[in-house]
């Protein structure tokens, strides 16, 4: 074989290099592109600076620390009436979470919905079974996989869960991912200095009948001592034994962030993959916390609460918005300019078609709404000329893509009283203006009906 030169490689590297650029900058400029990660990533810094910062508050204007409440409520939570109690109350959000798109119950999506609600369901009794594991045997090795989630994982995450959104996500979802995380962990420092209860590793340290505490008791590792033994290092007994939020118990932002970074994966994720990485990785997570004696059940189901309320906060009003734009105006994510280099503008595909009728009536090609309606929204597909000519650039294929208006833009959807023309099982979209290129309209001008003819086609 002959030898390659390294000349012959320099070409190679610096086109792989511009295209990289390309993707990451995306038509935006430098400063730009950094800006967006510094307003993304502003709410976790804020968050881990007010941490910090919670060590100078003075101790006589800090709340009482409770030490009883939360043991008495994890026995209540985990005995057999607890959880049918708690799965009794989560069927409403089942219901809701089943219900709550059309495509999760019919067409090629269909059972996605049933596996959320059974999902939502069968909460309690996984969070009761990962407390029974919690108490197995010590080993190195149980060790060594819950510092794998609790220790390493936790931290990497948000950083992981980030990229992969840019590369798999709506335009704008990573941005919207820090701020939610940044939301529900500035929300849970807030609680834990208004409502500070101690952790499983107080009563292991003191006992059950331990004194009222204060707040010049020092933090303490737990099980993570156990890991600074394997590694030999103290890393863990001097971050935690000069902690800033000592007794921070409840809600657990372990969990949390593990339930945030799962809850973008599985909307950003095809089939049934986000949703067996969900119950994997919070498995763990849930198991690792309580092994270590850092969190209560209790305190996982808090931190679960905390994440779906500001997850639910930013779908509502920005993840929406982003998701219809992107899919209206053909945008692109990381992924699909990594490896297929699509532009924005050109990136029709049937995936996108489905999304948008499950988003329902929304915004039109130019990213604003269309108003408000009911039921299943009958969406428009308007192209361009470049595009209708390359095959396979419309979802509609070439052959009604040819027919079609020419005009910039996306799907938008229907009036009203057009989509009654939605009728045994079939999708109606309107084509848009016949433009001057068109053979309709040419018909259309020959026959005296002028230019303002619209086409209707029937798939």
């Amino acid at each position: 074989m002959r030898r390659v030169r390294l000349g012959a490689l320099l070409p190679l590297v610096g086109a792989f290099l511009l295209h990289c650029r390309w993707v990451l900058l995306n038509g935006a400029s430098v400063p730009y592109r950094l800006w967006t990660v510094l307003v993304g990533a502003f709410p976790p810094f804020l968050w881990t600076f007010l941490f910090k910062q919670a060590k100078h508050i003075p101790d006589s204007i800090r709340p009482p620390i409770h030490i009883d409440l939360l043991p008495t409520l994890n026995r209540l939570l985990l005995s057999p009436g607890g959880v049918i109690a708690v799965t009794l109350s989560l069927i409403p959000l089942a219901r809701l979470v089943y219900f709550w798109g059309d495509g999760d119950k019919e067409g090629e999506d269909r059972g996605r919905g049933r596996a959320y609600a059974v999902s939502i369901l069968l909460f309690p009794t996984a969070l009761c079974i990962s407390a029974l594991c919690a108490n197995a045997e010590v080993s190195d090795r149980l060790d060594l996989l819950a510092f794998s989630t609790y220790g390493a994982l936790h931290f990497a995450s948000p950083i992981v869960a980030g990229w992969w959104i840019w590369g798999f996500g709506s335009q704008g979802a990573a941005c919207t991912f820090g701020w939610t995380l940044g939301a529900q962990n500035l929300a849970g420092l807030a609680t834990h200095l208004v409502f500070p209860n101690a952790a499983p590793w107080f009563y292991d340290v003191y006992g059950t009948d331990a004194a009222q505490p204060d707040y010049t008791y020092p933090g303490n590792p737990a099980g993570l001592v156990r890991v600074d033994a394997i590694l030999g290092t103290h890393i863990y007994a001097k971050a935690f034994g000069k902690g800033p939020v000592v007794f921070g118990a409840i809600p657990s932002l372990h969990a949390a962030t593990a339930i945030c970074c799962c809850l973008f994966v599985c909307r950003y994720s095809k089939g049934y993959r986000g949703l067996v990485f969900m119950w994997i990785y919070c498995g763990i997570m849930f198991w690792s916390t309580q092994y270590f004696h850092h969190h209560f059940a209790i305190d996982l189901i808090c931190g679960t609460f905390y994440s779906l309320v500001s997850f639910t906060l930013f779908e509502r009003v920005r993840l929406r918005k982003l998701d219809r734009a992107h899919y209206a105006n053909g945008l692109t994510n990381g992924y699909e300019r990594l490896f297929f280099a699509r532009r924005d503008g050109d990136n029709w595909t049937e995936y996108g078609e489905r999304m948008l009728r499950r988003l329902g009536p929304g915004a039109g090609a130019d990213g604003e709404a269309d108003g408000e309606g009911e039921g299943k929204v009958a969406l428009s597909r308007s192209t361009t000329s470049s595009a209708n000519a390359s095959a396979g650039s419309s979802p509609a294929g070439s052959s009604r893509g040819a027919a079609a208006a020419r005009r910039e833009g996306g799907y938008v959807s229907l009036p009203a009283d057009r989509q009654s023309e939605d009728v045994g099982g079939e999708s109606v979209f309107e084509l848009g203006e016949v433009g001057v290129d068109s053979d309709e309209e040419r018909e259309g001008e020959g026959q005296g009906q002028g230019r303002g003819r619209r086409l209707a086609a029937v798939v």
